[in-house]
């Protein structure tokens, strides 16, 4: 177990819940940079620059700069769709684990 492993576990007999809610937080963070990952990759498929695909997209350069790079970017579904159209992908959604499952939980 490393540092931030006993931190986070002392904290949580302090604060209950609050494992859980680093846990959360960083499923998010890995499900951005796996979309983020995603939008780079394909750039580099089709040899585009992040300012063509903000044209393509019909987006402000500045704009998609600050989604692909920031710790707080929460683009509107929207937003995401104009990227992925530009980029020739498609957004879907698809069940992780069966509603069972996630019931029983």
């Amino acid at each position: 177990m490393g540092a931030i492993d006993r931190v986070i576990e002392e904290r949580d007999l302090r604060e209950p819940g609050f494992a859980a809610a680093v846990e959360a937080e960083l499923d998010e963070i890995r499900a951005f940079d796996d979309l983020v990952k995603v939008i780079l990759d394909r750039l580099s498929e089709l040899g585009w620059t992040r300012e063509e695909l903000a044209t393509r997209a019909e987006l402000n350069a500045a704009s998609l700069r600050r989604l692909l790079t920031s710790p707080a970017a929460n683009p509107t579904f929207a937003t995401m769709m104009s990227i992925a159209q530009a980029l020739g992908l498609r957004i879907e959604i698809r069940e992780e684990a069966s509603v069972e499952q996630m019931l029983a939980s």
